[in-house]
C-alpha cells in the first residue's frame, strides 16, 4: 500500500472540519472507501472521519477489525500497526472536533507511538502536528510548539516542504501567542522564503500574519509592504477568495487608523458568510464575532460592541476554545466600560487575566498530562480485572464438575493466583520507577549529546569518533564585553549572556543546526552533523544572520533603557571536521579539525553587525533566494595569510 503523498498530506485532506456534501453520506459506501487499502490515504482517511460523525461509538479498533479482523490477525506486523495507527489518528482527530481533549490526545499519541515503531516518519511528523494544534485550542502554546518542532524535524527529514511550512507556521503563531514577537516574526518570514513565487495562496496567508507582526524588529516588514504584496497577489488572481481575504487585511489597516465604519463593513460581510457556510465553523464564527465588537469599539457603539463579544464568548466557552474565549473576553470588559458598568466590566477583566496568566496555564498542562495518565492506568486495571475475573469464573465451574479431590488442587491455584498477582503488582511498581529514572537520565544526556550519539552511547558503552567531509561551523563574539560586563553587577552579566545564547539556541534548533558549546561570550554551533542531512550551509546562513538580527533588537531596547548592551561579529566556515565525545568525566560532544580554526578566523576577521563567510561557504550558498553577498577580497587571517572573505545580508531586511 502507497504511504501518504508528500504533495496532499493527511492533514491537508482532513482538516479539523470535515468538507463532506450537505447530504448524509451513504455509510456503505464510505466503508468500502476505508476498507480498500490500495486507495490514496486521504481518500480513506477522510471516509472514515466521516464514519465517526455518523457513528458516535464508533472506535479506532472497530473500524480496523473491518478490514483486518483481530482473531488471527499479526497485531505487531507492520500493516496492522500502520492501519492502527491511521485509524487512531483520525479518531483523535474526531475527539478534537468535539472538544474530547483528553480522548484526542491520548489516540494522537497512541498513533505516535505506532508510526515511530514503523518508521512512518510522514505520519509522525503529521500526528505530532495534531497534537500541536490540539494544546492551541487548550491555550498551551509552549507544548504546542515543542510538538511542532518535532513535526518540523521529521518534515525535514524527509524534505516534505509542506509539512515543514505548515509546522513553521503553527509554531509562529504558538510564538506570537507567547508574546514573543520577535521570534514569531522571524518564522514567518522562513514560511515566507519557502512559498514566495511557488505558492500564492499561502505566500498571501503569511503576508497576513507577517501584516501583525510590523514593528517586530528593525528587519521586520512594514504593514504597508506586506499589504501591497498581497494586493499585488490579488490584482493577479492568484490567490482563492483573495478579494475577501484581502478585505479582512484592509480592515486591520483601517482599525490601527481609526476608520472603524469601513473595517465594520469588512468583518460583518466575513462573519456573515462564516454563518452561510455549509457546516458553520465555531472558531472562525468565534473570532469574526470578536473582530466586528473590536470595530463597534472603535466607533464607540459600546452596546453594539457588548452584544457580538457576549456572542462569540458563548460559542467559545461552547465549544472549549480557549483562544478565541480571550479574543471575545478583551472587547466585552472595553464595552461595558464604555456604557459604564463598571461592576461587569471588573468582572469580566478578571476573567481575561485569569486566563492571562501563565502560572495557571503551565499548572493546566499539568493537570492535563495527569489525567492523560491517570486515565490510561486506569483502563489498563479494568482490563486487568477483566482477565482475573474471567480466570476466577473458569476455576469456579471446573469445581463444580470435578470430584472433591480437585478442590484442593483448586485452592493451590488460587493461592497460588493471588501470590502470583501481588508479585507482578510489585514487579509492575519496580518497572514504572526504574521506567522512570531511566527518562530522566535520558533527558540529561539528550541535553548533552545529540540523539544519534547518545543512543550509540547506551548502546555500545562508547561513541566512536566519526569523519564529516562537509560541516558549516558557526563562532559569535561579543565585542566590548569586558568592557561592558565592567558596568554591570555579575548577575545581570550572566542573566544578559543567558538571554542572547537562549535566543541563540531557539533560532539554530528550529534549523536543526548543532550547539556545541559556549566558552565564556563566545558561541560555538555548526550544521551537517551528527545527521549530514539535518541541516545545510544555507541554513546555518540564515541563522547567523537572525542572530545579528536579534543582537541589533536587543541593544536598541536596552539602549532605549539606559543599560549596556553587546555587539556581536560573527564567522563561518565550511569544510570537513572529525567529531566525537571528550573524556569519561563531565564528557563533552566536540568537533576537530583546521576548518574549526579557518571558522574562528573568519569571525576575528569580520565586523560588528556582520556576517562573514569564507570563500568556501560562499560558493555552496552563494545561489541561495534571499542572501546579498559583498566581496571583500583578500583579507589577512591569523595564522592562515590571505583569504577571500565576504559578507552576508538578507534580502529580505531590505
Amino acid at each position: 500500500m502507497s504511504m501518504i503523498r508528500s504533495s496532499v498530506p493527511l492533514t491537508l485532506a482532513i482538516l479539523w472540519w470535515s468538507t463532506c456534501s450537505a447530504q448524509t453520506p451513504n455509510t456503505d459506501s464510505l466503508w468500502r472507501v476505508w476498507a480498500d487499502t490500495s486507495r490514496a490515504v486521504e481518500d480513506r482517511s477522510e471516509a472514515l472521519f466521516d464514519l465517526f460523525g455518523i457513528d458516535t461509538n464508533l472506535t479506532a479498533a472497530a473500524a480496523v477489525s473491518r478490514i483486518m479482523p483481530i482473531r488471527g490477525a499479526d497485531t505487531l506486523s507492520h500493516t496492522y500497526i500502520l492501519q492502527f495507527g491511521i485509524a487512531r489518528y483520525v479518531e483523535g482527530v474526531d475527539h478534537g472536533e468535539h472538544a474530547r481533549y483528553t480522548a484526542a490526545l491520548s489516540a494522537l499519541r497512541q498513533a505516535v507511538g505506532g508510526f515511530k515503531r514503523i518508521n512512518a516518519l510522514l505520519l509522525e511528523s503529521i500526528t505530532n502536528r495534531a497534537i500541536g494544534q490540539l494544546f492551541v485550542q487548550l491555550g498551551q502554546f509552549n507544548a504546542a510548539a515543542n510538538y511542532q518542532t518535532q513535526a518540523l524535524k521529521g518534515a525535514e527529514t524527509l524534505g516534505d516542504t509542506t509539512i515543514i511550512f505548515l509546522a513553521l507556521s503553527d509554531i509562529a503563531y504558538a510564538y506570537g501567542q507567547m508574546g514573543d514577537d520577535f521570534r514569531s516574526e522571524q518564522t514567518y518570514r522562513r514560511c515566507l522564503e519557502l512559498v514566495a513565487g511557488r505558492d500564492a495562496d499561502r505566500e498571501f496567508e503569511t503576508l497576513t500574519r507577517l501584516h501583525h507582526c510590523a514593528g517586530a524588529s528593525p528587519a521586520a516588514l512594514s504593514a504597508d509592504t506586506c499589504l501591497q504584496r498581497a494586493k499585488a497577489l490579488v490584482a493577479r488572481s492568484e490567490v482563492n477568495n483573495g478579494k475577501e481575504k484581502l478585505a479582512h487585511m484592509e480592515a486591520r489597516t483601517f482599525l490601527k487608523t481609526g476608520v472603524c465604519d469601513s473595517a465594520l463593513v469588512r468583518w460583518e460581510h466575513q462573519l456573515a458568510r462564516r454563518r452561510s457556510a455549509l457546516r458553520p465553523d465555531p472558531v472562525w464564527i468565534s473570532w469574526s464575532l470578536s473582530l466586528v465588537a473590536q470595530a463597534h469599539l472603535c466607533a464607540h457603539r459600546y452596546k453594539q460592541a457588548v452584544q457580538c463579544a457576549k456572542e462569540g464568548l458563548s460559542i467559545a466557552r461552547e465549544h472549549g476554545l480557549v483562544k478565541e474565549t480571550m479574543d471575545n473576553l478583551e472587547p466585552l470588559a472595553k464595552g461595558y466600560e464604555g456604557l459604564g458598568e463598571d461592576r461587569n466590566a471588573l468582572r469580566t477583566w478578571k476573567q481575561y487575566y485569569a486566563g492571562k496568566d501563565s502560572a495557571d496555564a503551565t499548572s493546566s498542562a499539568a493537570n492535563l498530562s495527569g489525567s492523560l495518565l491517570a486515565a490510561d492506568f486506569a483502563k489498563q486495571q479494568f482490563a486487568d480485572s477483566l482477565n482475573i475475573a474471567r480466570d476466577r469464573e473458569l476455576e469456579r465451574r471446573t469445581a463444580q464438575v470435578n470430584i472433591q479431590r480437585e478442590r484442593t488442587r483448586r485452592n493451590i491455584f488460587l493461592f497460588s493466583g493471588l501470590g502470583l498477582l501481588v508479585f507482578g503488582v510489585v514487579l509492575f511498581r519496580q518497572r514504572r520507577r526504574i521506567q522512570k529514572a531511566l527518562h530522566r537520565s535520558d533527558e540529561l544526556l539528550l541535553n548533552i549529546l545529540p540523539e544519534e550519539v547518545a543512543e550509540e552511547l547506551k548502546a555500545k558503552g562508547h561513541a566512536d569518533a566519526k569523519h564529516f567531509d562537509q560541516v558549516t561551523i558557526l563562532f559569535t563574539d561579543f565585542k566590548g564585553f569586558t568592557e561592558a560586563s565592567e558596568r554591570l553587577t555579575p548577575q545581570e552579566l550572566v542573566e544578559e549572556l543567558n538571554t542572547c545564547f537562549k535566543a541563540f539556541d531557539g533560532i539554530i534548533t528550529a534549523r536543526g543546526i548543532e550547539k556545541i558549546k559556549t566558552i565564556g561570550d563566545a558561541y560555538m554551533c555548526a550544521g551537517g552533523l551528527p545527521v549530514p542531512s539535518s541541516s545545510t550551509p544555507a541554513g546555518v546562513v540564515h541563522a547567523a544572520l537572525e542572530m545579528q538580527a536579534f543582537m541589533i533588537a536587543r541593544k536598541t531596547e536596552r539602549d532605549a533603557q539606559g543599560k549596556p548592551a553587546f555587539e556581536m561579529r560573527v564567522g563561518i566556515h565550511t569544510g570537513p571536521v572529525v567529531a566525537g565525545i571528550v573524556g569519561v568525566k563531565k564528557f563533552a560532544y566536540d568537533i576537530w579539525g583546521d576548518t574549526v580554526n579557518t571558522a574562528s578566523r573568519m569571525e576575528s576577521s569580520g565586523e560588528v553587525g556582520q556576517v562573514n563567510i569564507s570563500e568556501a561557504t560562499y560558493e555552496l550558498v552563494k545561489k541561495e533566494i534571499g542572501l546579498t553577498f559583498t566581496p571583500r577580497g583578500r583579507i589577512q587571517a591569523k595564522g592562515k595569510g590571505e583569504m577571500e572573505m565576504y559578507f552576508v545580508s538578507s534580502t529580505n531586511s531590505i
